[in-house]
């Protein structure tokens, strides 16, 4: 069984050095051993045994005389060294102080925990009191207002997205508003982002406007298509031609004589 904390033994005492080399100074290295094992047994046990043969297993051997003088015989029959009692005595008494000393600390500790919460306002809506205004006729009955403890989210009711919308929130131009167009815009995007050259809104819109006045819905896929093909960085007409047109026959030069 456990010992309780106001009874449990210090484990360990304090060792005034200048007194203990002083009482020590006379005696060999063996009977100074034999001295701290005794004065640790009766730290331990509260004091040491009369007999001889005792004190010979707790010291390790044969305990001389010098080292016997330290202890007294008391009024229990038992050896103790009074200097070691009085050492024991002073533990006690700071033990208790430093005890009683946690104690009142968590005394005031819980006093003040208490105050603090008596004072707190209290922000809780009183559902016993009954209004006993007469509502007009035809007026519903207001009923008592209490923050729920788990409202509902309100959900944001986000607007659909146009068919028509590019990225960024950016529509396709009008000029060039056709789904082979859409699917064209988009593919040339995808490429841009694998090279990692991607567009900002402003750009985007910027570049969708540029698109749709130089070229028309008929020609805009093929181009993107053979600019990607190229490897090209922006979207051009192969050769300065735009896809889908022929050039014009050379004019033939007149001649003089053919005029004759």
């Amino acid at each position: 069984m456990k010992e309780k904390k106001t009874t449990r033994k210090a484990p360990a005492f304090q060792l005034y050095t200048d007194d203990f080399l002083a009482g020590t100074l006379e005696m060999s290295q063996e009977e100074v051993g034999q001295l701290i094992r005794l004065l640790c047994h009766q730290w331990n046990r509260g004091s040491i045994p009369v007999e001889t043969e005792k004190q010979q297993r707790l010291a390790g051997g044969c305990v001389s005389v010098d080292v016997l003088a330290k202890f007294d015989e008391c009024e229990d029959g038992l050896l103790r060294n009074k200097r070691l009692e009085s050492v024991r005595t002073e533990k006690g008494i700071f033990l208790q102080q430093q005890s009683q000393k946690g104690k009142l600390s968590a005394e005031k500790r819980r006093l003040a925990a208490l105050a603090a919460l008596a004072n707190q306002p209290d922000t809780q809506p009183d559902l016993n009191q009954v209004s006993t205004a007469v509502q007009p006729e035809g007026q519903p009955i207001p009923q008592p207002e209490f923050n729920s403890p788990s409202p509902s989210p309100i959900k944001d009711i986000k607007t659909p997205k146009s068919e028509w919308e590019v990225a960024h929130g950016v529509e396709l131009p009008e000029l060039i508003r056709t789904q082979n167009c859409l699917a064209a815009v988009k593919l040339w995007l995808q490429y841009k982002s694998e090279k990692r050259e991607s567009y900002k809104k402003t750009g985007l819109t910027a570049a969708l406007t540029k698109w749709s006045r130089e070229f028309t819905p008929a020609e805009f896929p093929s181009i993107v298509e053979h600019s990607i093909a190229s490897g090209w960085k922006g979207l051009y007409r192969p050769n300065g031609v735009a896809l889908g047109e022929q050039k014009a026959p050379a004019k033939k030069e007149l001649d003089w004589r053919d005029s004759i």
